[in-house]
């Protein structure tokens, strides 16, 4: 699967965190809370005590924890799946660091984890390896309460989505699924190339990337219609970047991204979309270049 690495991750958590939907997040804080919890752990728990067990897909460093255990009840136990050994160890340090930040305690557990004392509460942040093109049915869907992904479902194929579907529903699982891109990518000031770079940069959006043919920006669309179709009721919400002069790396980084993916997928313009990406980094040089990248958050709850 085509990854992203910790520095990038980096350069967009603040711009996620700005973007999400706290309407949708508020609204899956609460259905957790309605939501039957698993007997905590010792002889005689009861019911109802055990801590949120939340699965991430796609995790990376963990920004999802970061951004939804303050808004969730009580203890948590956090799953966070990735295939990219490199994101895997960087989430303990990036946890770590956010926790000491906070001035939280942190401690290593003993399967490798850590434990975070947010509050009276204890967040739990256990990373795994795992290749979710190969093994999605391989996770037990009934040992976890919700399920959070973050800028990934771009990224799969329809068949492997209509799998996801299928698994969530199994164990009627809410699922909060956050900056999935949906075409909108909006350059000013305006150039005239701006079209075509836009074009081939969707069509290299639709290429495999590790789980066939990606759905790219039909994603969050075609997850509604099927979730819905399943009985799931389904809401979005706009999450939309706006990247002004003040973020001149990350703005560069996306030039140059722009600029290469559209090159591999229409290698005859590359020379127009080289001269389009230094026209677009004298902008950035000169503070004058903003960017509006269009994503969608999406909250699906099971009936009942």
């Amino acid at each position: 699967m085509t990854g992203f690495d910790a520095d990038w991750l980096r350069l967009r958590e603040p711009l996620d965190a700005a973007a999400r939907s706290e309407a949708l997040a508020t609204r899956f804080a609460a259905a957790l809370r309605a939501r039957p919890r698993p007997a905590g752990q010792g002889a005689g728990a009861a019911a109802g005590t055990g801590p949120l067990r939340i699965l991430d897909l796609a995790a990376g460093t963990g920004a999802n924890l970061r951004v939804l255990a303050t808004s969730l009840d009580g203890d948590q136990a956090w799953t966070l799946l990735d295939l990219d050994p490199a994101l895997l160890g960087a989430q303990s340090v990036e946890l770590a660091d956010w926790a000491r930040r906070r001035g939280w305690t942190c401690a290593p557990c003993a399967d490798g984890g850590l434990a975070i004392g947010v509050g009276s509460a204890t967040v739990r942040a256990q990373g795994r390896a795992l290749d979710l093109q190969q093994a999605l049915e391989t996770l037990d869907a009934g040992a976890f309460d919700a399920v959070v992904t973050t800028a990934f479902l771009d990224l799969v194929s329809e068949a492997w989505l209509e799998r996801l579907c299928a698994w969530l529903v199994s164990a009627r699982l809410p699922l909060l699924a956050t900056l999935t891109v949906d075409g909108r990518r909006d350059w000013f000031p305006p150039l005239p190339e701006d079209p075509r770079v836009d074009r081939a940069f969707r069509l290299h959006q639709a290429g495999d990337k590790g789980f066939g043919a990606s759905l790219g920006i039909g994603a969050a669309a075609h997850l509604a219609t099927r979730l819905t179709a399943l009985g799931h009721q389904v809401s979005t919400a706009r999450a939309d970047w706006r990247i002004d002069g003040g973020r001149r790396v990350l703005l560069q980084r996306l030039i140059d991204e722009a600029a290469g993916a559209a090159s591999e997928a229409e290698p005859e313009g590359r020379a127009a979309f080289q001269a389009w990406a230094a026209m677009r980094t004298a902008h950035a040089a000169d503070g004058r270049l903003v960017l509006e990248v269009g994503h969608l958050d999406l909250l699906a709850l099971p009936p009942g």
